[in-house]
């Protein structure tokens, strides 16, 4: 599942690559920060992610939309969308969430540590409507928690940070659609 598998000279001990069908990309996976953790405990995070029950996967997509509505409602409509996003049609339809995706790039997966039967990640992604801070979502044993800007929340931090600390800019209790 993760291919690609080297040492990383930076902040992270392993680096390698996993391809999303969700996304139909490879998206590079990261683990270790100042942690040992095992490829088997990277690849069962990384499987969780990429095998998300359709509802999960609605209410992830469902928070990114609400996202998106926000920075429309805050920096004005249309937004204007920027890099490898600038020659795309505005978005249609977002009534169907699976018509957000081509708007999301996912650019890296993190492990921060290993926690014994707790397979969490947190997922870096570039987006249309946010060029500056991106999309980050955490996911944690096929439960997502957290979905917005990336504010460099780890993938293992208490469940309290993602629900409670950031409720305001956490897009799954933001419903603005």
């Amino acid at each position: 599942m993760i291919t690609n598998i080297k040492s990383d000279d930076n902040l992270y001990k392993l680096t390698g690559k996993t391809y999303w069908p969700l996304f139909g990309c490879e998206v590079k996976v990261r683990w270790g920060e100042g942690a040992d953790v095992s490829i088997e405990y990277a690849e069962k995070c990384v499987s969780q992610l990429l095998n998300l029950d359709k509802s999960t996967v609605e209410q992830l997509l469902k928070a990114s939309i609400c996202f998106f509505y926000d920075e429309e409602r805050c920096n004005g409509e249309p937004l204007t969308f920027m890099f490898e996003f600038e020659d795309m049609e505005y978005p249609k339809e977002l009534d169907v969430s699976m018509n957000i995706l081509p708007y999301i790039m996912p650019v890296e997966m993190y492990i921060d540590k290993e926690i014994a039967g707790c397979y969490s990640i947190s997922v870096f992604s570039e987006c249309a409507w946010e060029p500056e801070h991106g999309l980050q979502w955490v996911v944690r044993n096929g439960k997502p928690l957290y979905v917005g800007q990336c504010d460099g929340l780890g993938s293992h931090c208490d469940e309290s940070i993602y629900l409670e600390n950031w409720k305001e800019s956490n897009y799954l209790f933001n419903n603005l659609m």
